[in-house]
């Protein structure tokens, strides 16, 4: 009796991850996105991301290597979910004159209500629901009655980005300046998964704030905006 031979298929191979740098936000923020399929991009080509922010519109920088993970942190910052389309493009150029007009609103409440902070930007993340609004100053105690205020006029979640310098934030909050920051003395912030390096997106720990706040200056003119004094 002849016993029968069973060949066993071979597993599909699984792609590799495609991981790249990339760029996102008003103020410049860039970390490690990764793709859950190939996807060959070239320096410059504009990417739909999901962030810890949402949904947004990022620039790629470059390929990431394993020596990028050394200074970035072992997690990614996100995932790649597409590149631009013609209608994505078409939306963040309508949600500008939301964002300009939430800019304005936001800068006029503030010295109404002598808030002590200074607005800097918003954007609009790519769905529309969220305004981040970026400021320098100390808001929390007060922060309540203001947002609300902005949600009520203009139908949107609104989230505060604070940009103050490193030394205010570890004062504040012992990190990034967020209650849940996940820096720990001495440490980094995990939250983020910024390393040893410091956080790119929130300015805790090693990280060049004179290239950042010209980079951020150039950013506000090229929009028209009130520059950094």
């Amino acid at each position: 009796m002849s016993i029968p031979i069973f060949h066993s298929l071979p597993l599909p191979a699984r792609h590799a991850e495609a991981a790249y740098l990339v760029s996102h936000g008003q103020s410049g923020a860039f970390g490690r996105f990764v793709a859950d399929l190939p996807m060959p991009l070239e320096r410059g080509a504009r990417v739909v991301i999901t962030s810890a922010r949402g949904q947004e519109i990022g620039s790629v920088l470059c390929p990431a290597t394993p020596r990028h993970g050394q200074f970035l942190g072992g997690a990614a910052a996100g995932k790649i979910i597409r590149r631009t389309t013609a209608v994505d493009e078409l939306a963040m150029t309508r949600l500008a004159d939301l964002s300009q007009t939430i800019f304005t609103d936001s800068r006029d409440l503030a010295a109404q209500w002598n808030l002590p902070i200074e607005i800097l930007d918003v954007e609009i993340l790519l769905d529309g629901s969220t305004a981040i609004i970026q400021f320098l100053g100390q808001i929390e105690a007060d922060a309540a009655p203001f947002v609300n205020a902005l949600v009520s006029r203009h139908r949107v979640q609104v989230q505060l980005e604070n940009l103050a310098l490193p030394k205010v934030r570890e004062e504040a909050h012992g990190g990034c300046g967020k209650p849940d920051c996940g820096r720990v003395d001495g440490g980094s912030c995990t939250t983020c998964g910024s390393g040893g390096g410091g956080c790119s997106s929130c300015g805790s720990g090693k990280v060049d704030m004179k290239a950042y706040f010209a980079h951020l200056r150039t950013r506000m003119e090229e929009r028209h905006r009130t520059p950094l004094l």
